[in-house]
């Protein structure tokens, strides 16, 4: 028995002294919550004067290390090897980390297991290499703590074998950002700074082969800078950015710095290294302060929301009233009107910013998704279009309009205040040129900037209104009242039965015609019972009790499926990443609410042109419907920082990631599109 166990000693023995022979891995050097090692990959330095080691980092679950630029604490670790033998130069790699918060400031670094390579320059490959390495680091959780670690690792000389640490140094050497363009997706890359008399502008651009998919921008300098959100500008194809960061002035000390950009998305890891110069803020312009450019572009947006057919019927009440008023009241009555925009537009805002902040997927027009809320804006037009017939007329209840001046002014100036609040409601909608970008900007972007922008969407809207209130001699140029404003009222009261019929359609989606009958039923009742406001008769209370309740009912309930033209695929049911392996796509994300989808439809996507091209160069359609939630639609259109539709692309095994289209869209750019795609 004792000799049995001298010999398997004597085994563990050998592999034991093997281990430290060949310089498998060195000891843990134990610390608080962590501790650190060597690793290699190879039993010896292979006969190369090169070879890459790893300091391999393991932490106790929830603690943290920092990337070379901490953020806004912490610092990153350090490496001392003056006592190491046979070393030329030691080289630490940082593989790719990600942005956490610990104690409230916003950091970079790693969590649990990290393994950092360490290229080691051999002195003389033809000796053993004692390496003696000092790491200075720190580890935070609820509390930082401070970490020292000495290990000792002997390499031999010649030919080796791999160890089982292969893989995971391989592993963490591919997680390495990629330098250089030639083998990486991107193929421009350039930075700028400029600064003023308070801050410095950091600018970086760049464009890439694939699309840009919702990166993180980190940039280091030896200043060791916070970390802040960048502003993000894309192209409309998302092949490239302007992201722009704003640094005190005096955070920065030098007019000549190095800086290293990495940026990271679901299809990049690259590094960029530059020498970079601070500018004189004579050299600011609009494409280099994108806060000035996404206000611009809402502006933009917002007026042109005022000719999109959405917006149309509902402006019709604001142009009868006008006709009706004196200069001096129809100054006052825009001026309403324009806060009703402009309030509704921040108070939209603010509810997708608190949506946000809880977690749940905001987009653009997502409120017309809700069966609710198109039963209620649906009434509200009813409302209004039976008032332009004469059939019914807003009034305000006798306990607000108590005193001679609210009596006399109230009714009208809230009715102009409301016809601006639903005419941001209707025009949401709409995805009209500009605001699709602004309202991707928004999304993206800070709490600050999202609400901003919101504002000058609203502002951009309220715009021709404002030009009345400053200029209100323009209200001259119209006609002066007559029999003819009669029969313009009935027209309009046409235009608002239209979309009251659009309204109407889209509601099919969730319930049935019986659903609509009696609902315009019960309005019908409500409007002829005199009292809709008042609430003071029972009957009319019982009516329209019973109207906010019929939802309820499953009765009512549509249970159709989705129905597609026999050309179209339907988007939940396919595989885009099987199709274009022998196949040029075309992805097109509409809803029944989207007044610009169905403009696209009517204008290019039906016309016998378009189809007579689809055909010819056998492109597979895909539809997907986007009138009801979707979650698989929802991902899809934020995997393009998309918040809004209509959204229109080419897919094909050259273009995996897309070719993505404008939102107004034309023959001409799907015809360019289509000869792009099959080069």
């Amino acid at each position: 028995m004792k000799k049995l166990l001298k010999i398997i000693y004597l085994i563990l023995s050998l592999v034991l002294l093997t281990k430290a022979v060949f310089g498998l891995t060195s000891e843990w050097s134990q610390g608080d919550m962590s501790k650190v090692r060597l690793i290699s990959p190879f039993s010896n330095n292979n006969n190369q004067d090169q070879i890459i080691l790893g300091l391999q980092y393991s932490m106790e679950p929830g603690w943290k290390t920092y990337w070379k630029s901490p953020g806004d604490g912490g610092f990153p670790q350090t490496l001392i090897w003056d006592e190491s033998k046979n070393v030329k130069e030691i080289t630490l790699q940082w593989p790719k980390p990600k942005e956490f918060e610990i104690l409230g400031l916003r950091s970079i670094g790693y969590e649990n297991d990290v393994i950092f390579p360490l290229i080691i320059d051999i002195k003389d490959k033809t000796k053993i290499t004692n390496l003696d390495i000092s790491i200075n680091y720190l580890v935070c959780k609820d509390i930082c703590i401070p970490g020292n670690a000495r290990i000792f690792l002997d390499l031999p000389p010649g030919s080796a074998n791999t160890t089982e640490f292969y893989y995971l140094v391989e592993k963490a050497i591919s997680s390495l950002p990629v330098n250089n363009k030639e083998i990486s997706f991107i193929n421009n890359f350039k930075t700028k700074a400029y600064v003023n008399q308070d801050d410095i502008l950091l600018e970086v651009k760049a464009e890439t082969n694939l699309n840009f998919n919702n990166p993180e921008i980190l940039i280091h300098t030896p200043f060791g800078l916070p970390v802040i959100n960048s502003i993000i500008d894309y192209s409309l194809d998302y092949k490239s950015l302007s992201a722009s960061f704003n640094f005190d002035k005096k955070l920065i000390t030098d007019e000549n710095f190095i800086i290293e950009v990495l940026l990271i998305d679901k299809n990049h890891n690259f590094a960029f290294i530059d020498n970079i110069e601070l500018e004189e803020s004579n050299k600011f312009n609009l494409s280099q302060n994108p806060i000035l450019f996404y206000i611009l572009v809402s502006l933009v947006g917002g007026l042109i929301l005022n000719l999109m057919p959405c917006v149309l019927p509902v402006l019709s009440i604001k142009i009868m009233s006008v006709l009706k008023n004196d200069i001096k009241e129809a100054r006052i009555s825009f001026i309403f009107t324009s806060f009703g925009i402009v309030f509704s537009f921040v108070a939209l805002g603010l509810v997708l910013l608190v949506l946000k902040q809880l977690g749940i997927s905001i987009s653009w027009g997502m409120q017309f998704q809700q069966p609710y809320f198109l039963v209620m804006i649906s009434a509200v037009i009813f409302l209004f279009m039976m008032n332009m017939f004469d059939q019914f007329e807003f009034k305000i209840p006798k306990f607000i309009s108590s005193s001679k001046f609210i009596n006399k002014n109230v009714n009208s100036y809230s009715q102009d205040f409301f016809n601006g609040f639903f005419a941001t409601l209707m025009a949401t909608p709409c995805s009209a040129p500009f605001v699709g970008t602004a309202v991707t900007a928004a999304f993206t972007q800070s709490s600050v900037i999202l609400l901003t922008i919101f504002f000058f969407l609203g502002l951009g809207m309220s715009t021709p209104y404002l030009l009345i209130c400053f200029f209100p001699q323009l209200v001259s140029y119209l006609p002066k009242p007559g029999i003819w404003m009669k029969y313009l009222k009935y027209f309009l009261g046409f235009l608002l039965f239209l979309t009251t019929l659009w309204l109407s359609n889209i509601l099919l989606n969730f319930f049935n015609f019986y659903f609509i009958f009696s609902s315009i039923l019960l309005l019908i009742i409500l409007i002829y019972r005199k009292k809709l406001i008042y609430f003071n008769n029972p009957i009319s209370f019982i009516v329209l009790l019973l109207f906010l309740s019929l939802p309820t009912f499953s009765f009512f309930e549509q249970n159709e499926e989705l129905k597609l033209d026999k050309e179209w695929q339907n988007f939940s049911s396919i595989k885009i990443n099987e199709l274009i392996k022998e196949n040029i796509v075309f992805v097109d994300i509409t809803a029944d609410w989207c007044a610009t989808c169905q403009f696209n439809k009517v204008n290019v996507l039906n016309s016998d042109k378009i189809k007579n091209l689809f055909a010819a160069n056998k492109v597979i359609l895909v539809r997907g419907d986007w009138t009801k939630p979707n979650k698989n639609i929802n991902q899809f259109l934020n995997n393009y920082n998309r918040f809004g539709i209509p959204f229109n692309a080419f897919f094909s095994s050259s273009y995996p990631e897309g070719l993505i289209l404008s939102e107004l869209l034309s023959e001409k750019e799907i015809n360019n599109a289509i000869n792009i795609i099959k080069k």
